[in-house]
């Protein structure tokens, strides 16, 4: 009789709970979705390496293969998750935003879902900490460290609901997604899946994990990169798809990306706020508030070292052991660059324990702390939607983008070249094939010295003779200006040995110059119409 009186009080007290899970989440996604769709509206810069896999992922759409048929470093996971956008919506900007909204809105609530599993009070705080840092030189665009950091997040929740339910299907799932991170950034996705591995191995030397949940998530992995690698040996690309992903980036790719560590935060996030032409005397303490979330993303590893030792009960703790270990896989996943770029894009899940613990332990310092980067966090995220406001409307081929500012490049070719025509843009900026719906004949996106072999330099000389491309854009100043900006410790070769340059010295005549960017036209064609 006791037990039939009890229930439905207990369900009644059950029922209150959940709704209001479901009304948090509910504004959540309504709050993110408002505050995401501006920045949906805009292309930070043609020159971005954006246009990198946008281009892969049009090739993918039409047809072409990862690898045999274009050259990328990245995994083929990006360029085959848009390209679905693209075959589902066409070849449009408006296809990319849908992409990034989805993997930005995904990566927002996954953030939001595992801040809410560990952390009370401050729950929203790292949501809004990732979100105002991500904003810049890989976001809002479309990017494997962005997609990869959905698809490992959602990885990762997985792998902690089946630690709360034991649900078996969940581990499977856990290890085909943590392939499918692997198939988009080959780095995040290795080190994660060993992470949880470990993780499940140290559970079953604590008697709270089986043999079988090790095997259930190693069967779901290898099903996803093996199904890749059955695919590829099928078509007779294997080759390419390991040179190109893993043979060229352990010669090439790691050495070209040595950068000091937290490289661009005074450059990129502090100076030109800070030394405005406005004049006002404020602008340097209003960018030092802005650079506090960056020079906390930056210091995340002492300071979590710092708590690891401070808490060392906690930290061995099944759940917060999860968090630890897959976070530092993350962030490990990015060092390949240690700009602070990368390293926001490594740092989700560290900045979810770094809260987590700080929040806990409710002394009076570390909870102001907390406030206060909560506030530097939201004014960085208002001035970064400011920002996007002021931005211009922009026609092209392929739909109205916001820029920052006028385009002269992508003015003239959307004036003087054909929509449909072939046209190789060199050494980079490969955002103009899309914007202007021209195809480029090589399998390069970009060229580069020290970077590129000579044989696929060669390549890319070979297919422009044979095909008598008719335009080339050339960034003269790229290699001098851009290059040792962007790579600083990539070698530079002397000028007697180039062979793309005297190449379209002798063959392409200039026809259109501005800033150091000409549009050629190869000898003895008819005028640039």
């Amino acid at each position: 009789m006791s037990s039939t009186t009890t229930f439905p009080a207990a369900r009644a007290s059950v029922q209150p709970k959940f709704a209001r899970h479901y009304v948090d989440y509910l504004i959540f996604v309504v709050g993110a979705t408002l505050y995401l769709l501006p920045f949906l509206r805009i292309m930070l810069a043609p020159q971005a390496d954006e246009g990198i896999l946008i281009e892969g992922a049009v090739r993918v759409a039409r047809g072409q293969l990862f690898a045999r048929d274009f050259f990328e470093v990245m995994g083929p996971g990006t360029f085959y998750w848009l390209g679905a956008f693209f075959k589902l919506f066409g070849v449009t900007f408006f296809a990319t935003r849908l992409c990034l909204f989805t993997t930005s809105l995904g990566t927002g609530v996954l953030i939001y879902f595992l801040s809410r599993r560990i952390s009370g009070r401050f729950r929203y705080l790292p949501c809004l900490v990732v979100t105002a840092t991500y904003f810049g030189t890989l976001w809002p665009m479309i990017s494997h460290h962005v997609d990869s950091n959905f698809f490992a997040l959602l990885t990762f929740a997985c792998v902690l609901i089946w630690h709360d339910r034991h649900v078996a299907i969940l581990l499977p799932v856990s290890g085909a997604l943590a392939g499918a991170t692997t198939c988009i950034m080959q780095p995040k996705g290795i080190l994660l899946f060993f992470a949880i591995l470990a993780w499940l191995v140290i559970q079953r030397w604590r008697h709270q994990a089986s043999f079988r949940a090790v095997g259930l998530l190693m069967a779901g992995y290898a099903c996803v990169v093996g199904s890749v690698v059955l695919y590829y040996w099928s078509h007779g690309a294997l080759w390419d798809l390991a040179f190109a992903t893993f043979i060229h980036n352990l010669r090439y790719y790691g050495p070209m990306n040595v950068v000091p560590y937290a490289s661009g935060i005074i450059q990129d996030h502090w100076s030109p706020l800070a030394f405005s032409n406005s004049g006002l005397f404020w602008t340097v303490p209003f960018a030092s508030i802005l650079l506090v979330p960056f020079l906390v993303i930056a210091a995340l590893p002492v300071l979590l070292l710092v708590l690891a030792m401070v808490n060392r009960t906690s930290f061995m703790k099944p759940t917060l052991l999860l968090y630890w270990m897959c976070g530092s896989a993350l962030w490990l996943s990015e060092f390949h660059r240690r700009d602070i770029s990368h390293l926001v894009m490594g740092s989700p899940l560290l900045v979810i324990l770094f809260v987590h613990f700080l929040s806990e332990d409710r002394g009076k310092l570390k909870i102001r702390g907390l406030q206060l980067l909560a506030i530097c966090a939201a004014l960085l995220a208002g001035f970064n939607l400011l920002l996007v406001l002021y931005t211009h409307p922009t026609p092209t081929r392929v739909g109205t983008v916001a820029m920052f500012g006028t385009d002269p490049v992508l003015t003239y070719l959307n004036e003087h070249v054909a929509s449909g025509s072939e046209l190789f843009v060199y050494p980079f900026y490969p955002m103009y094939y899309f914007l202007t719906e021209t195809d480029n004949p090589t399998r390069y996106s970009g060229l580069g010295y020290n970077y590129n072999t000579t044989e696929q330099f060669m390549n890319a000389i070979q297919t422009l003779e044979r095909r008598h491309v008719r335009y080339v854009l050339w960034n003269t100043a790229y290699l001098d200006k851009v290059l040792p900006k962007a790579f600083p410790s990539l070698p530079r070769i002397p000028k007697s040995q180039y062979l793309m340059e005297p190449y379209l010295e002798s063959h392409y005549k200039v026809v259109w110059e501005n800033k150091g960017t000409v549009l050629m036209e190869r000898i003895g064609e008819s005028g640039a119409k």
